[in-house]
């Protein structure tokens, strides 16, 4: 599992970490750096799909013109922070045992400089270690490492080319497994109401093959009673069965029987509910990632069924194998997080004439732990005071210096 991520000078961030938790949620106004925040991850889950860095920035393509990857969006002119032309992106992994060090956190870093006009990528840098990495320990790595300019990571670069103990082969597998096991998914109903092949089990960023996940997920007895008992919970169906005809070329579309016999398909759902039945299907389907990124969580999902929603996620990362980071502009949605997911809920905002990004764990904000107790998150996030909270502790600390 993942427990930090830091960015230095990568987009509107000069230098900002963020805490993870199983389940992280993220808050703040346009603008604010959360969509910059899934960029971050994206360029390490490219990292662990074993592109190059210029394909990263930029785009992917395959023999017969197909794109597989959309760059980072900016491209290499807005990647830095500014006029800067090196960023940083670590990330932090919970313990892992090592022979040297016992169990500890591994912490994975990537350095990338540009040339001065933004136009290519002349110097890049990783690390592995089981200590913090500070500005000395990149210092003395990029003294001694033979990088490749555009390798991709984990495999291509002079660090880990050289590596030849196996625990420090282990150390670089957590990572490429970690990076390559993100998800992100922005869904359309449109593409969910596609039919699809049975044995099309992974679920695209967009909910394509939604009809064969949710198809294979019903093979398995289990599952399905569970499927359905979420589907009963998360809207208004009264469903008791999922039927899947197929068409002339075999494709299947998935089919809501109702307990009066009305059958639903997916060409005639609401948004709403092909949206839950993306998520169901991403977290209960046979293809499990060990992390999600779901933007804007709450989009097309009714306000009274958002607390079903938490309640969903709440319970799939309960089993500790999956991760999820979630950006919601909902202050209802805070309400519904059990305490253990608002100690993971984080603030992303800018301070005023000011155009860096900073990120606070609402509960670390000051006299915010006493203010939850005596009203709602809710309101708090309603009101502004989040934000407001932060824009007087930079006046404070102006005023003291």
């Amino acid at each position: 599992m993942l427990k930090k991520l830091t960015l230095d000078n990568f987009k509107n961030f000069q230098h900002a970490e963020l805490e993870l938790g199983a389940f992280t949620v993220l808050i703040g106004a346009n603008a604010a750096g959360k969509s910059n925040i899934r960029e971050a991850f994206r360029f390490l889950h490219g990292i662990g799909r074993n592109y190059t860095f210029a394909e990263i920035i930029g785009e992917k393509w395959v023999d017969g013109g197909v794109r597989v990857w959309q760059g980072i969006r900016g491209g290499i002119r807005e990647i830095c922070y500014l006029d800067k032309n090196v960023f940083g992106i670590s990330a932090y992994s919970d313990t892992h045992k090592t022979k040297e060090s016992g169990d500890r956190p591994l912490i994975y870093g990537i350095l990338v400089t540009l040339d001065n006009n933004k136009k290519r990528i002349i110097d890049t840098q990783e690390a592995i270690q089981s200590i913090p990495i500070s500005k000395a320990d990149w210092q003395g790595y990029k003294n001694r490492a033979n990088t490749q300019n555009s390798g991709a990571g984990l495999q291509q670069s002079g660090l880990f080319k050289r590596i030849r103990k196996k625990h420090e082969s282990e150390k670089a597998t957590v990572f490429k497994q970690m990076f390559n096991s993100i998800r992100f998914f922005d869904f359309v109903p449109d593409a969910m109401r596609i039919p699809s092949v049975t044995g099309q089990v992974v679920l695209g960023d967009r909910g394509e093959n939604l009809s064969s996940v949710l198809y294979a997920i019903c093979e398995d007895s289990q599952q399905k009673k569970i499927l359905l008992s979420w589907v009963e919970e998360l809207t208004p169906m009264d469903a008791v069965d999922f039927e899947f005809p197929s068409d002339q070329v075999g494709r299947i579309l998935m089919t809501i029987v109702e307990r009066n016999g009305q059958r639903i398909s997916a060409y005639s759902m609401s948004d709403g509910t092909l949206r839950f039945l993306a998520i169901l299907a991403a977290f209960l389907g046979p293809k499990r990632a060990r992390f999600y990124f779901l933007e804007e969580i709450e989009n097309g999902i009714h306000p009274t069924r958002l607390h079903l929603l938490t309640q969903f996620i709440e319970n799939q990362v309960a089993q500790g194998d999956i991760q999820v980071v979630a950006t919601t502009h909902s202050p209802l949605l805070l309400n519904y997080l059990k305490p253990k997911t608002l100690e993971n809920a984080s603030l992303l905002y800018r301070l005023e004439d000011q155009p860096d990004a900073h990120i606070k764990r609402i509960m670390d904000i000051p006299n915010a732990r006493q203010l939850v107790k005596k009203q709602s998150v809710m309101r708090l996030y309603e009101s502004g005071w989040f934000e407001n909270s932060m824009f007087f502790l930079d006046d404070d600390v102006e005023d003291v210096a």
